[in-house]
């Protein structure tokens, strides 16, 4: 299949329907393994297609590997797994494969210590899901396996699909530890794969620094910035979900790390709720801003600008006198720069001087391909407010 190679040559794997030069996209076979070529006959690689999908070609390997064989998935998992080992050697709660950035587009594997949640996200993935299941198999030997077929992406390449467990044993609530919190998370009913552990080295930075503070977590989820917070010495935390089973569940795990006596729980909308905080003078030392993805996709950045910017504003008027913010975007399509100046913004308008004194990003579990921008996707920032 001879394709435009100017994204694929540095690195990049996604060839869209209108880089294909021959033969026409309508006559590939959906999740049918190709080889991809530049205009001149040049091989460039094994893909699998989906004509279906604006992403039409996605490409798994440079070489002649085959990717219908089974040895291809077990030894990129092994690859996968070896490289978490190797950068946090012993941890049983983390994200073990990554997607493009494992070269493995289209699949996502959390593991939650015996149990796995996998999504897969791509036709060419699911078409050889069995090879993909055994060699999960036999690299990770779960006790049980979740697959959350239930994310809107899957429509994109003409699939559907509903949470399920997919094999094995999987309890209603599985155990996990992180930066010494223990939590229990519903890995088939809960968001997206259960819990977000790209946040895990940003939590662990904050845990050194709010012993004695009043911790506020917005966007709570589970609660991991308030528990992390409240089992690292924090005087007293705050967590706002507008999700009444989420905050059901942060109860539940502020109880497993015996500080339920220090935590509230506040099932609402956050700006609603931060707007009548703001109104009654309340303060925190610690307020931690991490909302689900404002922009789903180019066209609504724009407006998720006008929300970062919002959301950090009334914020910031929560911050005591010589308090911190922690503000975070899951949103790949809000690029770095344009996050922090709505961030900044907001913080301005705010009334509040401040200073910058970390930037993050996701944990290394969550590894970046330079080559796909898309693959660094969360930007965190601290600032301090005088």
């Amino acid at each position: 299949m001879r394709t435009v190679v100017a994204r694929v040559r540095p690195g990049h794997p996604w060839i869209f329907a209108n880089d294909v030069l021959d033969p026409p996209v309508a006559q590939l076979v959906p999740g049918e393994q190709v080889v991809v070529t530049d205009p001149h006959g040049k091989f460039y690689g094994h893909a699998y297609a989906n004509p279906r999908s604006l992403i039409t070609l996605r490409l798994m390997t440079r070489t002649r590997a085959d990717i219908d064989k089974p040895g291809f998935w077990l030894e990129r998992l092994r690859d996968a797994a070896a490289l978490r080992e190797r950068i946090f050697p012993g941890r049983t709660a983390l994200r073990v494969c990554a997607g493009e950035a494992d070269n493995l587009g289209g699949l996502i594997i959390d593991r939650y210590d015996d149990v796995l949640v996998v999504q897969i996200t791509a036709l060419g993935v699911d078409c050889r899901a069995d090879m993909v299941r055994a060699a999960i198999e036999e690299v990770f030997h779960p006790k049980g396996v979740v697959r959350r077929d239930d994310i809107a992406v899957r429509a994109h390449e003409g699939l559907g699909g509903e949470a399920h467990v997919w094999w094995g044993e999987v309890p209603d609530r599985a155990p996990f530890t992180e930066n010494g919190v223990r939590y229990a998370a519903d890995l088939v009913g809960g968001q997206k794969t259960g819990f977000f552990f790209d946040q895990a080295e940003n939590r662990a930075w904050m845990a050194e620094r709010v012993r004695g503070a009043r911790v506020l977590d917005l966007y709570a989820h589970l609660g991991g910035w308030a528990l992390t917070a409240l089992t690292h010495g924090a005087k007293e935390a705050t967590a706002v979900d507008v999700s009444a089973p989420a905050c059901a569940q942060i109860r539940a795990n502020a109880e497993l790390n015996g500080v339920a006596d220090r935590l509230k729980v506040e099932t609402a909308d956050c700006k609603e709720w931060l707007r009548a905080q703001v109104e009654a003078g309340v303060r925190y030392d610690v307020v931690c801003v991490d909302p689900p993805a404002f922009a789903k996709n180019r066209k609504s950045a724009g407006q998720a600008l006008g929300a970062y910017k919002q959301v950090n504003q009334l914020g910031a008027m929560l911050v005591a006198p010589g308090g911190l913010l922690f503000s975070s975007s899951c949103s790949h399509h809000v690029p770095w720069d344009r996050f922090e100046e709505a961030v900044y913004t907001g913080v301005r308008a705010a009334g509040r001087r401040f200073v910058r004194v970390r930037r993050g990003g996701q944990a290394a579990d969550h590894p970046v391909l330079p080559a796909v921008p898309e693959t660094e996707y969360l930007k965190h920032l601290v600032l301090a407010l005088p």
